[in-house]
C-alpha cells in the first residue's frame, strides 16, 4: 500500500527497481517517450492506454509465467511476440535497453534460467526486450507481480522523464506510479508485498 509519504514511497519501489534492473543507469527513453515537460502527465495516460496495457503488461505477465515454469522457450517466444506488437521505434528502444541491461551484469548464482537468457541474447538467438529483464530477474528475487510491474512503471517513468529533460518530483513521480499500478492491477489478485 502506498504511504503517505511520496519519498518513502519510491525509495521502497526503487529498490525492486534495482533488483529487476541492476544497471538502471538508463538516461534514454525505452518505451514512455514523452515530448516535454508541459505534456508529460497526459502522455503517460496515453502510453498507459497505448502501449502498456495491451502490450506490456500483458507481455511481462507471459513472461513472468514463462520464467516461474524456468522454459526458455516460452519465454522466448513472448519476447518475439511482443517485438512484432510493439511500433517499430519502440520496440527498437526497447530492444536496446535491454539487450544493454541483460549484457551488463553477472547473474546472481544459481540463477540458470538467467544465465541461458543472457547466453541466448549475446548469441542471438532472442531478441532480449527490456521487459524480459524484469521478468527473469524479478522471478530470481522472488517478487510478486505487483511489485515487478510496478518497479517496470517506474523505470519507464523516470527514463522517459530524463530523457524529455523533466526531473519530477517525488510526489508527482508517486501520483503516476499511483495511477498506472491501479489500473495495471485492478483486476489482478491480491498479493503480499515485501518493499
Amino acid at each position: 500500500m502506498p504511504t503517505p509519504d511520496a519519498a518513502e514511497e519510491l525509495a521502497a519501489w526503487w529498490r525492486l527497481v534495482e533488483l529487476c534492473l541492476p544497471s538502471h543507469r538508463q538516461r534514454t527513453a525505452v518505451t514512455f517517450q514523452p515530448g516535454g515537460p508541459e505534456t508529460l502527465e497526459a502522455e503517460w495516460g496515453v502510453w498507459l492506454a497505448d502501449v502498456f496495457h495491451p502490450l506490456l503488461g500483458p507481455s511481462l505477465r507471459s513472461m513472468q509465467e514463462a520464467s516461474s515454469a524456468q522454459s526458455l522457450t516460452a519465454l522466448a517466444l513472448a519476447d518475439a511476440a511482443l517485438g512484432v506488437a510493439l511500433p517499430p521505434a519502440v520496440s527498437r528502444a526497447s530492444l536496446a535497453s535491454g539487450r544493454t541491461a541483460l549484457l551488463d551484469f553477472a547473474p546472481p548464482q544459481g540463477a540458470k534460467l538467467l544465465e541461458r537468457w543472457q547466453g541466448a541474447v549475446r548469441e542471438n538467438e532472442v531478441a532480449g526486450h527490456l521487459v524480459s529483464v524484469f521478468a527473469v530477474r524479478g522471478n530470481v528475487f522472488h517478487l510478486p507481480s505487483v511489485q515487478v510491474t510496478g518497479a517496470l512503471l517506474l523505470a519507464e517513468f523516470l527514463a522517459g522523464a530524463s530523457a524529455a529533460g523533466v526531473a519530477p518530483s517525488a510526489e508527482l513521480t508517486a501520483a503516476m506510479l499511483r495511477r498506472a499500478t491501479a489500473t495495471a492491477l485492478s483486476g489482478s489478485a491480491p498479493q503480499v508485498l515485501a518493499v
